[in-house]
């Protein structure tokens, strides 16, 4: 990377909101930009704390242990047993997966962090539940140049939200492979993961994209100006949302990506 887009890239800000293991904050630091990042769990917090300090020190990171909420007030954060980066404070969206605590976290507001932090390059929202509560306060004044978040059960609601504040170009990024829906089962992929099982290994627990690999249930993937597939309409993607439906993919979840 040269010394100018390195200095460039350094005055640029990510939002990480939903750290969880730090794997997304580490790749986003690696590359060159400043990062926020906010996680309600104290735990994985404080081991980001301890991991980064010499990028807490220099002023390149910021991790806020705190929750995503609709005010100021402390929230209640239940632990998911069977995987931390499935905690909530939706304590519905634990109930069935093994909850093995919670925490009182403090609340922030999307309106507080982009007042004190100012509007981001990019937007990654991963909140288990509260992704809406972040993409809703989205205004044309107050918006990211990327977002991504999580397709889920108000997915039509919020892409209709994001093209009002003036996105216009998405790709729906499979979490299982982080190819574009369009992609998803493409030639290549499929030579390779039957040469793959027939060597005798399973699943991949990781994927080379771009110049760089990704661990599969840990990263969110590649930054949208660097992620798999074509950019596409509004139109395009509600049809492959509707051909999804129908598909019933069981296991499998796509972030939106938007620009």
């Amino acid at each position: 990377m040269s010394e100018e887009l390195t200095l460039l890239r350094q005055m640029e800000t990510i939002f990480d909101l939903g750290m969880y293991d730090a794997s997304d904050t580490s790749y986003y630091l690696e590359e060159g930009y400043k990062v926020v990042a906010v996680e309600a769990n104290p735990a994985l917090a404080k081991s980001a704390e301890m991991k980064f300090g010499r990028w807490i020190e220099t002023g390149r990171l910021k991790i806020l242990n705190a929750a995503i909420s609709e005010d100021s007030c402390p929230v209640e954060l239940t632990i998911c047993g069977d995987d931390l980066g499935s905690s909530s404070v939706y304590r519905d969206k634990v109930e069935g997966r093994t909850p093995v605590g919670s925490f009182s976290v403090a609340g922030l507001t999307p309106k507080e962090l982009f007042s004190q932090y100012g509007v981001p390059l990019y937007l990654k929202v991963d909140l288990e539940g509260a992704d809406r509560l972040c993409i809703l306060a989205l205004t044309k004044e107050i918006r990211p140049k990327y977002l991504s978040f999580e397709m889920g059960e108000d997915f039509e609601e919020l892409l209709e939200h994001v093209c009002q504040v003036d996105f216009s170009e998405f790709k729906l990024i499979d979490q299982t492979n982080f190819r574009e829906v369009s992609r998803r089962r493409s030639l290549r992929d499929r030579i390779a993961r039957r040469i793959v099982r027939l060597v005798g290994y399973g699943e991949p627990r990781v994927v080379k994209r771009g110049r760089r690999f990704f661990q599969l249930g840990h990263s969110s993937g590649p930054v949208p100006w660097e992620s798999d597939g074509p950019w596409r309409s509004k139109a395009e993607i509600l049809k492959s949302c509707k051909q999804l439906k129908q598909a019933n993919l069981n296991g499998v979840w796509f972030d939106l990506h938007a620009r």
